[in-house]
């Protein structure tokens, strides 16, 4: 059993991204309101999820 880290819509909790890592999810917010256009990114949250598949 593995934890995965999706980055998630805030308000509809669709699943934008999925890493390995915090810190990887992180790094991925980060650099996606970092964008010149940072307002068209969506308000994201980060959650913790198991990989029941191992």
């Amino acid at each position: 059993m593995a934890n995965k880290y999706e980055c998630q819509d805030m308000f509809s909790h669709e699943v934008i991204a999925m890493f390995d890592t915090y810190d990887e999810a992180d790094n991925f917010m980060d650099a996606a309101y970092d964008q010149p256009d940072w307002w068209t990114v969506p308000a994201m949250t980060i959650a913790e999820v198991t990989d029941d598949e191992q």
